[in-house]
């Protein structure tokens, strides 16, 4: 006798070949699509800066970096009010960059961030007795209307590129991770912006100590763009792999796709 349809057992196997397959598949095609995602908001940012550099030194008659340079470490309220100025829809979200303490006297960063790795990075006591999570902290914190958080950290030497500038590019959404969502440019002495990790003629050369931009942000190289380092000065770099869109080790692969993806898997 002819057996027409399936058994029990038999449709019960197939589903569950099915389930397993969209398990495997469905994070996927979800990191693809939040990778999609991040890039836009990432190259959106970059073209947003640029375009806040050029119409500064159009209007001012210098450039960010010769405007706001000085010997000292910091960037005056002043300089970091008139450049956010020029970014449309800006508004402060904090006074400070470096976070606030709670009546117990205790740290509270305005929000956490991470490691490229995903481990949390907490920071450090600096010279001003403050805490900060955050390698850029001479500015209260800023967003503008794509949703970006915004921080600068210190002028630039007279001649050198500068200041620096921090960018969350979905504001306060996680993943909140260097390299990921977080990157860091810097204006330079010819009216452009950026990614730290690019060589440029004017990068600050002049370093005599770690403090300010000495300290982190004079960094070529894939080395700091690591995945395992949990030396913040190795996920320092990541943005300009983010925009040539090139995996910092491996010839041949993506940033966006499969650096992260081994990111992510990690």
């Amino acid at each position: 006798m002819k057996r027409n349809g399936f058994t029990l057992a038999e449709i019960l196997i197939t589903l569950g070949i099915i389930g397993l397959v969209a398990a495997m598949t469905m994070p996927v095609l979800f990191n693809k699509t939040q990778n999609k995602e991040l890039q836009t908001a990432f190259l959106k940012t970059y073209s947003e800066l640029n375009q806040l550099a050029l119409l500064f030194a159009a209007e001012k008659g210098v450039t960010i970096p010769e405007y706001t340079a000085s010997e000292n470490n910091g960037i005056s309220a002043s300089d970091a009010n008139l450049i956010f100025s020029y970014y449309k829809g800006s508004t402060a979200l904090t006074t400070s960059g470096q976070g606030s303490m709670d009546d117990d006297g205790n740290f509270i960063a305005f929000y956490d961030i991470h490691y490229l790795n995903g481990k949390n990075y907490s920071g450090g006591g600096n010279s001003s007795g403050a805490n900060s999570s955050f390698l850029c902290d001479n500015t209260g914190f800023r967003n503008n209307q794509s949703g970006a958080i915004l921080i600068l950290n210190d002028a630039p030497r007279p001649g050198e590129n500068g200041p620096v500038i921090c960018v969350d590019i979905n504001g306060k959404k996680r993943p909140n991770r260097y390299g990921v969502d977080y990157f860091m440019f810097i204006f330079t002495v010819d009216g452009k912006v950026l990614p730290v990790g690019q060589e440029h003629k004017n990068n600050p050369s002049s370093c005599t100590s770690g403090s300010g931009i000495c300290g982190n942000f004079n960094n070529i190289g894939s080395q700091y763009c690591s995945t395992t380092s949990t030396n913040i000065s190795q996920n320092t770099s990541c943005a300009y792999y983010a925009l040539t869109n090139t995996h910092p080790t491996k010839k041949g692969k993506d940033y966006w796709n499969d650096f992260l993806g081994e990111v992510y898997h990690r």
